[in-house]
């Protein structure tokens, strides 16, 4: 049989194989093209309004809008939103001043300090002039012989009014500058406990002890220039006259803690941000103060106790106490109860060294009790100041 003719497994004839056209096995029937295409074109919708599509219906506007309107709702304070609660931005922290203008600040206590013993001295000499010269008719040549004495005579006047000028200045500025918000008076007097009460005192016996002795050091080293301090002292009245007595005793305590232990160790603290370096600077414009060495140099180490005062009891009052201590003792016990003792190096040396061991080693107690009552890794809240 003719394998061309077989038939297959499903017993279907089979097409006879028809040659290749055009290169192609199998040929579809090829229509004619109509309007230029070889496939039908389907029938071509006429345009409406200018479109071959139809036209979805066009809705008629509303309020001026082809399409629907949302509801409008009432506006709320004159806003057409609901308004959100207003939170005021958070203002910046306020910037103190840095360290060098807290330095030159440091500065400024004791030099308004100076300022106003200048002016008491020129207020008190210009009224002892005044009445010199009313007792003797306006004739200024009998007054130019006295003027001397006149200038000496208005000391004890010119300290007495300068101390308290300076408590009252100083007491005002220090509270309006470190006391925010102020406490009441008897927040500090409940500060006022036996233990910081006895510690000022003691201290500051001890460090009228010490400077008799540096005074006695001195005083074997430089006598010429420690006897010209005391004569000065004895002609200003200092130790003899009752109104320099009283301003010594009680007012320079209160000025002079607040200018130093107050404004300018607050102010040094700010610029260097460490304790010992206020404290230092404090002390040493302490002695400077006092304008000659015999006073300036124990006026120094008694500036460093006086600051740990300070800072340890976080109040000018315990400085103030220690202050008048040392001045009451100097004034009405140091010749009394040291006087006896003979001067030279043994005993002048005694004098300064066991009061500042004593005076050392309870501060450090006080550091160490201070410590052990702090909390674990931590230390002791702080404390109002005032």
């Amino acid at each position: 049989m003719d394998p061309q003719t077989q038939p297959q497994n499903n017993n279907t004839p089979q097409q006879p194989n028809q040659p290749p056209q055009n290169g192609y096995p199998y040929q579809q029937p090829y229509g004619q093209p109509q309007n230029g295409y070889p496939y039908q074109q389907q029938p071509y919708g006429q345009p409406q309004n200018g479109y071959s599509y139809q036209q979805q219906p066009y809705g008629q506007p509303q309020n001026g809008y082809p399409y629907q309107q949302q509801p409008y709702r009432q506006p709320q304070n004159g806003y057409s939103y609901q308004q959100q609660p207003y939170f005021p931005p958070a203002q910046p922290p306020k910037q103190g001043a840095g360290r060098v203008a807290n330095f030159f600040f440091s500065l400024l206590p004791m030099l308004s300090f100076f300022a106003i013993q200048i002016f008491a001295s020129f207020v008190m000499i210009f009224l002892m002039i005044f009445v010199a010269l009313c007792r003797t008719d306006g004739n200024m040549q009998a007054v130019l012989p006295y003027y001397e004495s006149i200038v000496y005579s208005s000391v004890p006047t010119a300290t007495a009014l300068s101390h308290l000028l300076a408590a009252i200045v100083f007491a005002f500025w220090y509270r309006f500058s470190f006391r925010k918000p102020r406490p009441a008076i008897r927040e500090t007097t409940q500060k006022l406990k036996p233990e910081p009460i006895l510690m000022a005192l003691g201290l500051g016996i001890l460090m009228s002890v010490f400077s008799s002795g540096t005074s006695g050091i001195e005083s074997l080293l430089f006598p010429q220039m420690v006897e010209d301090t005391y004569e000065m002292m004895e002609r200003s009245g200092i130790g003899t006259n009752g109104l320099v007595i009283f301003a010594t005793v009680c007012l320079a305590p209160i000025g002079e803690e607040l200018v130093f232990r107050g404004l300018t160790m607050k102010y040094a603290e700010k610029a260097f941000g460490r304790f010992w370096a206020a404290n230092l600077l404090q002390a040493f414009l302490f002695g400077v103060i006092h304008m000659n060495w015999v006073q300036g140099v124990y006026a120094f180490f008694g500036g460093l106790v006086l600051g740990w005062v300070a800072h340890r009891y976080r109040s000018v009052v315990f400085s103030m106490l220690m202050h008048f201590a040392v001045n009451s003792f100097s004034t009405f016990g140091g010749d009394y109860l040291l006087g006896w003792i003979p001067l030279n190096f043994i005993t002048a040396t005694l004098l300064v060294v066991i009061p500042a061991a004593i005076a050392i080693g309870l501060i450090a107690w006080r550091n160490d009790a201070t410590e052990k009552a702090a909390p674990s890794g931590g230390t002791l809240p702080p404390q109002g100041q005032c």
